[in-house]
């Protein structure tokens, strides 16, 4: 059967659904836990109903003595939960939200057929992004209509962020990833339930955006994540960022704990500082966030012990080949950092910083010491981007920033990837209204950090206003990420949407990769202009064995 038969049969047994029931009425879904009610909306484009189930409580709160631990399972219920809303959202580190707590482990389901039907579809889990500390699975931003269209069912979730997510004390304690851990825990729902909404638990795709990216990689990295899924989709970030993980979690958690109460020492034991952090009131912890010493946090590699997800090098992981060895799409945009730039005046100062003490060049995660080697690295870095000051040269500092931040990481983590499995390489390099984005820089692209994702999620109240071109983009975009979540192949047959390009995998031999613009067109090797030197300053100067790139 034909994806256009299927959506026609969707809309028959939509209309005949009406009949048996009043228009008022709603889907009821029986889980293991209990009964809840979703909601029916319709597509923007085409007009077809869909089904919203809006903050599915996945684990019970991580409170009290669950808070710094594992997910639990929640606790079954009576009665029918309405599920047409998730207002639940998890603390934001350095912000203040009324509807933000510790409760917050809920996620939502949206599916194009009947809840119960037998239609065995695709699954894409999308995992949010915001450095670890921030963001949230709402119906708003990430409006799942487009993706709804292509006959894939989408599921958004929350998971623990800061302190509450990813605090460790470096021992079976406390050994932290708790954010990672309620990933896993929701995926792990996923497959018990996903076909109670139409869903196959064997088509399921995890996705994620820059630190979403990073956790979907952290998941190929994680044994204890194997089976969870069948292809994984990471947007602009990856484990090897050097944000992606936390050298310094155990000077953070007993810093935390001396930030609340200041008699709290450092020769106090770890189980005495999680007992402490358990039974002080979560708002003191979030209210640390207001540090800037207390205002980063990521994932740790923990002790091994039973319910680890990292305990080893990323980097050498994904190296050596343990990992999930599934097929795995993975993308940046055109030029990450440029929406930074576009405070002009504060980016200058920031540029001529690094123009004073060009150290500043080199990331602390290649660990070195030796001040003479520090100096030339520092020196070798500049070199690829510009023989001006960097205050000069607004452009190539942007362009440093971007690949030492954001594009690198995801880049180096595809090619170490594809000597596994199936790997599938673009950049984003389309700019248009929809993107949001008016700031540009002659000579470097114009597509920042998180713009595409206007292309795939519904966030405008109307698209009739936008060019053709945007929307020839979004159907492209949302196109290919949903053939892949289908086929495994985001080309898998010519297409005049894609210009006919059948999408190459990365090989050892070729790094090509699909570039998005106005036109799409088949590439070879991504930044080509900086990042094959990159490797080569990793490979000189940079101790070993590496951790992240």
């Amino acid at each position: 059967m034909n994806e256009k038969m299927q959506k026609v049969i969707a809309s028959l047994i939509f209309l005949w659904y009406l009949t048996l029931t009043n228009a008022k009425s709603t889907p009821v879904v029986t889980l293991p836990d209990g009964r809840i009610r979703g909601e029916i909306l319709d597509t923007y484009k085409q007009k077809l109903p869909f089904y919203a189930f809006l903050g599915i409580p996945y684990a019970a709160p991580p409170i009290g003595k669950n808070r710094f631990q594992p997910p639990k399972p929640v606790q079954k219920w009576s009665g029918i939960l309405i599920m047409t809303s998730n207002p639940k959202i998890c603390y934001q580190t350095g912000l203040e939200d009324a509807l933000a707590s510790e409760d917050c482990l809920y996620l939502n389901v949206y599916s194009p057929v009947v809840p119960g039907s037998n239609a065995s579809l695709p699954v894409m889990v999308f995992i949010h992004g915001g450095t670890f500390i921030r963001g949230s699975a709402p119906s708003g931003f990430y409006g799942p209509q487009f993706i709804i269209e292509q006959n894939v069912i989408v599921v958004t979730i929350n998971y623990r962020l800061g302190p509450f997510g990813f605090l460790s004390t470096g021992d079976k304690v406390m050994p932290g990833n708790m954010g990672l851990k309620d990933q896993q825990f929701a995926l792990k729902w996923v497959q018990q339930n996903i076909h109670l909404f139409g869903g196959d638990p064997k088509k399921v795709i995890v996705m994620g955006q820059s630190a979403g990216s990073a956790s979907v990689t952290y998941h190929l990295i994680s044994k204890s994540s194997a089976g969870l899924f069948r292809g994984a989709i990471g947007l602009s970030g990856s484990a090897l960022n050097t944000w992606a993980h936390d050298p310094n979690a155990v000077n953070k958690t007993y810093g935390i704990a001396a930030e609340i109460d200041p008699s709290f020492s450092r020769n106090r034991t770890t189980q005495e500082l999680m007992d402490f952090l358990q039974s002080v009131d979560g708002k003191l912890i979030h209210a640390t966030g207001t540090n800037s010493k207390y205002s980063s946090f990521a994932p740790v590699i923990e002790v091994e012990h039973d319910g680890a997800m990292i305990t080893e090098s990323m980097y050498m992981s994904v190296k050596e080949g343990r990992i999930n060895r599934v097929p795995y799409l993975a993308g940046i945009c055109s030029e990450e950092a440029i929406l930074m730039a576009a405070k002009e005046e504060s980016w200058e100062k920031t540029a001529s910083a690094y123009d004073k003490d060009l150290r500043k060049l080199v990331d602390p995660d290649m660990y070195i010491t030796d001040a003479t080697i520090l100096e030339k690295t520092s020196a070798e870095i500049k070199a690829i981007y510009t023989n001006d000051t960097l205050r000069q040269d607004i452009g190539a500092f942007t362009q440093y920033f971007g690949d030492n931040r954001y594009m690198r990481a995801p880049i180096k983590y595809a090619k170490l990837h594809s000597q596994y499995a199936d790997v599938y390489f673009y950049q984003f390099s389309y700019h248009g209204i929809m993107g949001n984005n008016n700031f540009t820089i002659d000579g470097i692209g114009r597509v920042g950090h998180a713009e595409d994702l206007r292309y795939l999620w519904s966030n405008y109240k109307s698209y009739e206003s936008f060019p053709e071109s945007d929307m020839r983009t979004l159907d492209r975009y949302v196109g290919l990420l949903t053939n892949f979540a289908k086929f495994l192949n985001p080309t898998p047959e010519n297409s005049e949407l894609f210009g006919n390009n059948i999408w190459p995998k990365v090989t050892s031999e070729h790094y090509r990769y699909l570039d998005i613009d106005r036109n799409i067109t088949i590439q070879e090797n991504p930044r080509k202009f900086s990042y094959g030197k990159w490797e080569d300053i990793f490979e000189k100067y940079a101790t070993k064995p590496l951790i992240s790139f």
